[in-house]
């Protein structure tokens, strides 16, 4: 080996000795006791007794506060300009119509009334046909009977006024009474009737009137509808047109009986007969 290699190899194996000396210093070190600190020194608190314990100290509590309810104002609309109505034309007021009242009939119920004897009215009939005459069911008609209902069960209400003929003969007959009241009064008449037949295909045709004229007789009076009724229709009520009593100051009340067709056995009966009375307009 040359003497430069020796040379190299002398400065590399000092290198290496410095840097393992410089190594050692550097772990010895490392290893050396910490410097020790100082020991803490415990203080102890005194103790307190019951009355010497603080007061404890709680967090502020949050109390909530009501808030008023919002209410909300409606804005009022603006309103348009009013506009001017019409002033309507004046009306008349009507007068109060006057409320009708009862006027005395003379027996209205029909009461004590003997054969062909009716107290208080009059009686007239169609009668064209005797027995021995030729006969004709269609327009042959009996004479009348005029008497009390002998059948309390026929009686509309109490006594009851019966009119009836012979068997197999039409009927055909009206009652009548003049009453007084004052002129151009308003009136209206009204009576219970019932027919009563053998054969219940058939009726009674029945009507009541008034003859504003105070007439003797029912010639003259304004009717009322016709009504076809038998013992199937009960008790019904006839009840004439309203009219203006005459200058005469009398007035006639009418009722009406007739039999529709022939039958061995019919009757027709009235009660209750009632005259209203309104007073003349502008009383």
């Amino acid at each position: 080996m040359s003497g430069k290699r020796w040379l190299v190899v002398g400065v590399l194996a000092l290198v290496i000795l410095v840097l393992m000396g410089v190594m050692a210093v550097v772990v010895f070190r490392s290893f050396s006791p910490l410097s020790s600190a100082p020991e803490p020194t415990f203080t102890t608190a005194p103790t307190l007794g019951p009355t010497e314990l603080p007061a404890a100290t709680y967090p502020p509590t949050w109390t909530p506060t009501s808030q008023p309810a919002v209410v909300s104002t409606r804005t009022p609309k603006a309103t348009g300009t009013p506009t001017l109505s019409p002033t309507p034309f004046p009306t008349a007021t009507p007068s109060a119509t006057p409320t009708p009242e009862p006027a005395p009939l003379e027996n209205p119920t029909f009461d004590d009334v003997l054969v062909d004897m009716i107290p208080g009215w009059k009686t007239g009939a169609t009668a064209n046909w005797a027995p021995g005459q030729d006969f004709d069911t269609a327009s042959s008609f009996g004479a009348p009977r005029f008497h009390q209902a002998d059948d309390a069960r026929q009686w509309i209400n109490g006594p009851t006024l019966q009119i009836d003929t012979v068997d197999w003969v039409k009927l055909r007959a009206w009652v009548y009474q003049t009453a007084a009241v004052t002129p151009g009064s308003r009136v209206q008449f009204q009576v219970s009737a019932m027919g009563f037949l053998y054969d219940t295909t058939g009726g009674y045709i029945l009507k009541a009137g008034v003859d504003p004229s105070g007439s003797d007789g029912c010639g003259g009076a304004r009717w009322s509808e016709e009504r076809i009724a038998n013992q199937n229709d009960g008790v019904i009520i006839l009840t004439s047109p309203r009219v203006t009593a005459g200058e005469g100051g009398e007035v006639t009340v009418c009722m009406f009986a007739e039999t529709q067709f022939a039958q061995v056995y019919h009757a027709a009966f009235f009660d209750d007969a009632e005259l209203m009375v309104s007073p003349p307009a502008g009383e």
